[in-house]
């Protein structure tokens, strides 16, 4: 489907994703986001009624984002309970377990709250499994589906409810999914029952129109689905996945407390005291291997008896389940954890302002443009945005602040590094904990980093902590914490050189600020808070790259901001050479070339940006590479191709282009002695195409 037609359809409507499950490679994933960036007119206006530029760019308002819901009435199910529930989640989650998924009260919720968790969602009940696959992957279809099941059980009623019911042996996945919503919406109390063969048989209930679903809560599950491993097994499977520091709920079904409490057959196998048992078994042995573990079970002797050793807790908990009113009420529900409930840890490392990316010294960067820039990105119509040369990453930071769905690529790892700890990064945090680790000495460190550069950019002190620190974000778990760490390393280093390249050895050009003054040590410590300072989420699954450009999916996004190198007459456009310190840095120089040279520079990767005679043949692949996409593009008027051609290539792809200007200086002159011939006075363009 083209961008055209997408945007010409409800913005609330989703293509139709087809896969198995997620073992698919995520780039290869389209998304449609069901959000457009508020037109300028939003703004609060000033006294005489006309917006200053300032306004028409920043800030942006985020929307609301909607928290799904549990799309099915679960016996069981724990949206009542979770606010007494929260006391016993971590305060951070990466990876999530959940063996029985039943309504997925609890999923949904952690999953608003931590919206980078990993999810691998289980239960033995393959309809149900079955059902939230189609809920992740085909929800417009689903949704069709169920406007037709309304409306046959409108016009026949009962009659109407027992044929579906008979309809055992469904093969299409969509239609067995549409079923389930079904019967599970019109029958008696929402109860999942099956006999011995596995055949649904609970009858219908008393109301006679209900609602089938609610289109926003169903997209925004099938939004919060997206990066979910959903298999149907046994709960025992568990202890073979998860692995130290994984967060893992149970909710199984319960041991009965009377003779009509007995809520086990939702498969045919059952759940039986032997389960129960093994149940026990699994908690203790995931327990033992570091796992954080939670399980919600009846209040009853038994349950006490299997867990006995860990703390047990009481919650009240509604009865919903009983043909009589009279028998509904509230129960005790035991709560067995071997997560101790306490305080969020103090972070001193956390910044209590508003989130603002943290600046460096980055050759071209667009922060003191954002104005211009965002002024007329405002004006388009978009759900998700493609950073697709991020650089310093201030722009795709500044998108991700309206609340698109935000994409962030660049062949320069250290780039990668910054825009995965902004941009794809929407609640990790380096804690106080974490710094105190990435602080210790490490025996196991390497010294290349002193061997190699002491005194050519920072002293033997300063080389030994970066060295130091490698080792320690090595032993870091969470892939955020370590771009987290990494990205504050770049900018620390960055820091310590008068121009923030490594181009030139010793102490050229260092002056009395206190940047140069400060220790490695220290500019770290600094650099943690402003990375964590940084840290939000605006409700979208955004994503960084470090791939090629041409590498990345041509229709990934509804915008595509272009900001290339710039190729210049007057200079080369070498961000390798430039900053090939913190570059190596990010990679330990594995698998790079070290030149016999001044700097030690590592050999330039090579690009179709590398070279002025490339330039021209350069821009036109990528536009046409991203040809089905809205094009921005950041240029200069002292760049190669010129403005003319600039557009005549755009053109060719574009049916419109605009060209805006704002007279620009960039503070990054080329020597001291050519100062008032630095050419840096320059026309910032910015090209829009449509």
């Amino acid at each position: 489907m083209s961008q055209a037609s997408r945007r010409k359809r409800s913005s609330h409507k989703a293509a139709p994703r087809k896969r198995s499950d997620q073992r698919s490679d995520p780039k290869k994933i389209k998304y449609k986001i069901r959000r457009k960036i508020p037109a300028p007119s939003l703004h609060k206006p000033e006294s005489n009624g006309k917006l200053n530029d300032e306004q028409l760019a920043m800030p942006f308002v985020v929307p609301k984002r909607i928290e799904a819901q549990p799309f099915l009435k679960w016996v069981g199910g724990k949206a009542s309970l979770l606010r007494q529930l929260e006391e016993f989640f971590p305060h951070e989650i990466d990876r999530y377990f959940e063996p029985f998924l039943g309504g997925g009260a609890v999923f949904f919720h952690l999953k608003h709250r931590f919206p980078d968790m990993r999810p691998f969602l289980r239960d033995g009940n393959k309809v149900l499994i079955n059902c939230y696959r189609a809920v992740r992957d085909r929800p417009e279809e689903l949704m069709q589906l169920l406007d037709e099941h309304a409306r046959g059980f409108r016009a026949d009623g009962d009659k109407y409810f027992y044929g579906i019911r008979k309809q055992h042996d469904l093969t299409d996945d969509l239609a067995r999914a549409a079923r389930t919503i079904f019967l599970n919406k019109t029958c008696f109390n929402g109860l999942w029952r099956v006999n011995a063969k596995g055949e649904f048989n609970t009858p219908v209930g008393s109301n006679k129109n209900p609602n089938l679903y609610s289109r926003d809560n169903l997209l925004a599950a099938s939004e919060v689905l997206q990066n979910a491993q959903l298999e149907a097994q046994d709960f025992r499977k568990t202890v073979d996945e998860a692995r130290r520091g994984d967060f893992i709920y149970f909710d199984p079904p319960y041991l009965p407390i009377s003779a009509y409490s007995d809520f086990k057959r939702y498969t045919s196998d059952q759940f039986r005291e032997a389960d129960q048992v093994e149940l026990a078994r699994v908690f203790r042995e995931l327990d033992a291997k570091g796992c954080r573990v939670v399980l919600s079970n009846s209040e009853h002797p038994r349950t006490r008896e299997l867990y006995a050793g860990f703390p047990i807790q009481i919650v009240s908990a509604p009865r919903f389940i009983n043909c009589k009113p009279s028998g509904r009420g509230n129960i005790s529900e035991l709560v067995v954890s071997n997560v101790r409930a306490e305080k969020p840890p103090q972070n001193f490392f956390i910044a209590t302002a508003e989130p603002e990316f943290p600046e460096t010294k980055f050759m071209g960067s667009k922060q003191r443009l954002l104005p211009f820039i965002l002024k007329h990105l405002a004006k388009l119509k978009f759900n998700s945005a493609l950073d697709a040369l991020s650089g310093s990453g201030c722009v795709g930071y500044a998108i991700k602040k309206t609340g698109a769905r935000v994409y962030a690529n660049d062949f320069l790892n250290f780039c990668f590094q910054t825009a995965r700890a902004t941009i794809e990064n929407n609640s990790t945090l380096l804690t106080e904990e974490d710094v105190s680790k990435l602080m210790r000495p490490n025996q196991s460190a390497p010294t290349f980093v002193r061997d190699t550069y002491k005194d050519l950019f920072f002293n033997e002190q300063d080389c030994e902590f970066l060295d130091n620190l490698w080792a320690n974000i090595q032993e870091l778990q969470s892939p955020l914490k370590a771009s987290m760490a990494l990205a504050a390393a770049s900018r620390a280093c960055m820091k310590k050189r008068p121009r923030g390249m490594f181009t030139v050895t010793g102490q050229k050009g260092w002056d009395g600020r206190i940047d140069l003054k400060l220790s490695m040590r220290e500019q770290f410590l600094v650099a943690v808070t402003a990375f964590n300072g940084a840290v939000f989420s605006n409700g979208q699954q955004n994503k960084a790259f470090n791939l090629d450009v041409f590498n990345l999916q041509p229709d990934l996004a509804d915008l595509v901001y272009i900001d290339t190198p710039y190729i210049s007459p007057f200079s080369d456009c070498d961000y390798t050479r430039r900053y090939h310190f913190v570059e190596g840095y990010c990679r330990y120089w594995k698998g790079v070339e070290i030149t016999d040279t001044t700097t030690k520079k590592m050999r330039s990767y090579d690009t179709a940006f590398s070279t002025k005679a490339r330039a021209r043949q350069a821009f036109q692949k990528l536009f046409h590479h991203f040809h089905k996409s809205t094009l921005a593009i950041s240029y200069s008027s002292n760049c190669i191709p010129s403005k003319v051609e600039m557009i005549e290539l755009l053109k060719n792809e574009k049916s419109k282009v605009t060209v805006y200007e704002s007279a620009h200086r960039y503070h990054h002159g080329n020597h001291a002695h050519k100062v008032g011939d630095n050419r840096n006075e320059v026309v910032e363009y910015l090209f829009i195409a449509e």
